[in-house]
């Protein structure tokens, strides 16, 4: 049984194994809201392999349909971090309690130190694996951080999408809220002529099936997205992500800025800031200076920071007009 957050990687997940199991008895069933139940539990009671599901589905279907989980040998946990701390932990919880003492094996670009303890209540004998530095944006990722006020944003972004130099589609911008996603995504398309579509928890399951096919068919060339495609969904095509309002926390960013490189391929995350960031600042710097990456005049100086670093030390020569 594999669990996810968000149905777009469950999805992603299932279609995956697919592959894998292609000319072997392997069935696979998934599980998420959007799609009618009464087919997903037919699915399972026909015989399957692997469950991938979110948990508040699985939840649905085990409360009810009488379904017995004995059976299932291993619990994948994906995105653990979010899993754990979104509301997805009584859930999750009650879904391992009703398997019987499977394996767990739980996955994340970012683990903290609740993830680690959650994980030792959940297993008798813990081990850890690290791929590369952990809570760090991938090192394949060049990040171009570039300081801009709010009122300026749009015209900036708009900016790099009309520039034959920066404009690298197919491109996904990360946004903080769905009717700003909405109102983005069709102000590009009016503005520059490029066109974008959004993605967010809002359009229905078909509706965001329909819309990633589209960017990965190479027939949308920008995607506003919330956080909804920040984890896991694998975006093979895209080399440049812009995140055109930062999010809530550190480790969000690294999922973000993550997605500008997939399967060890070099990419490029343009990262808006300004002081309306600046909880973010301290660690954002941190991140920075372990990457190598060029640090802003405006950034560098800021109160905020946790301490003034001097232009030599934390600004590199742009080369890319911003």
């Amino acid at each position: 049984m594999v669990l996810t957050p968000t149905r777009e990687l469950c999805i992603q997940v299932e279609e995956q194994a697919k592959v894998l199991g292609k000319g072997l008895p392997f069935k696979t069933a998934l599980v998420v809201g959007g799609d009618a139940m009464a087919g997903q539990v037919y699915r399972i009671q026909q015989g399957v392999s692997m469950i991938v599901g979110t948990p508040g589905r699985l939840i649905d279907l085990l409360t009810k349909h009488d379904f017995e989980l004995d059976s299932i040998s291993i619990l994948v946990l994906d995105e653990v971090d979010c899993m754990i701390q979104r509301g997805f932990r009584e859930q999750v919880m009650q879904i391992f309690q009703a398997l019987s003492q499977p394996q767990v094996l739980m996955y994340s670009a970012t683990v903290t130190k609740e993830v680690e303890r959650v994980a030792g209540s959940m297993v008798k004998d813990l081990t850890v694996i690290s791929v590369g530095k952990p809570n760090n944006p991938n090192e394949a990722v060049k990040q171009l951080v570039i300081w801009v006020e709010s009122n300026k944003k749009k015209q900036k972004l708009f900016d790099i999408l009309t520039s034959k130099q920066h404009f690298k589609p197919p491109i996904v911008v990360f946004v903080g809220s769905r009717l700003g996603a909405d109102l983005l995504s069709e102000a590009i398309t009016i503005t520059t002529g490029v066109k974008a579509l959004s993605i967010h928890g809002e359009k229905t399951t078909k509706e965001r099936r329909d819309i990633l096919r589209s960017f990965l068919a190479g027939e949308v060339d920008v995607i506003v997205a919330t956080g909804v495609l920040g984890r896991g969904v694998d975006l093979l095509s895209v080399r440049q992500v812009i995140v055109f309002d930062m999010p809530n926390s550190m480790k969000e960013y690294v999922h973000q800025v993550g997605r500008a490189s997939r399967m060890g391929e070099e990419g490029m995350a343009m990262v808006f800031v300004n002081e309306e960031n600046k909880k973010l600042f301290p660690e954002l710097v941190e991140i920075l200076k372990s990457s190598g990456a060029a640090i802003p005049r405006e950034l560098a100086n800021s109160r905020y920071t946790g301490h003034s670093l001097s232009a030599g030390k934390s600004q590199k020569k742009r080369k890319h007009g911003y």
